[in-house]
């Protein structure tokens, strides 16, 4: 009976050994997993590039929960880059866009500002590097291809306007 119980003990030494050392093997691997909110994150960004989009990130926008969603300038589009400097929006409590205040000298133009876009984007604006949405990238990859699409009819609309 001594020699089983022995036995019995080396057999649970060894199983607690193992799980030890397997715990010290996944524990690692299962903390660089990324957070459910961090992949969501990645697959709204890939859909911005697979849209033709740059995602930008500032300390400003970081801080405040947001991301610059950018639709870069072509090069046919130099001249509408120049005329579109200053344009800037920014969406009110009820949802309604108006001229931001460094965005006023260009003043709101009829049917300029798209209304098609997720409740998360907060401001429009023309920057040197193009057409830039702030979005707080809550929501999902379908609402990235109507940002897409609102900040191309935003510089169709700016473009005929020559």
């Amino acid at each position: 009976m001594a020699a089983a119980l022995r036995g019995y003990v080396r057999v649970e030494v060894f199983l607690s050994v193992l799980v030890v050392a397997v715990l010290f093997v996944l524990g690692p691997m299962l903390a660089m997993r990324p957070s459910p909110r961090q992949a969501q994150l990645a697959r709204l960004r890939a859909s911005a590039t697979a849209n033709g989009l740059r995602v930008r990130i500032d300390a400003v926008g970081t801080r405040a929960g947001y991301a610059d969603y950018v639709l870069p300038w072509s090069i046919e589009d130099h001249h509408t880059a120049q005329r579109a400097s200053g344009l800037a929006f920014e969406r009110e409590e009820g949802g309604a866009w108006r001229a931001a205040p460094a965005g006023a000298a260009a003043g709101p133009m009829p049917g300029q500002v798209p209304q098609d876009l997720p409740a998360g984007v907060v401001t429009l604006r023309a920057s040197a590097e193009g057409l830039v949405a702030r979005w707080n990238e809550k929501g999902r990859e379908a609402d990235v291809a109507r940002i897409a699409t609102a900040l191309r009819a935003l510089g169709s609309t700016l473009a005929e306007r020559r």
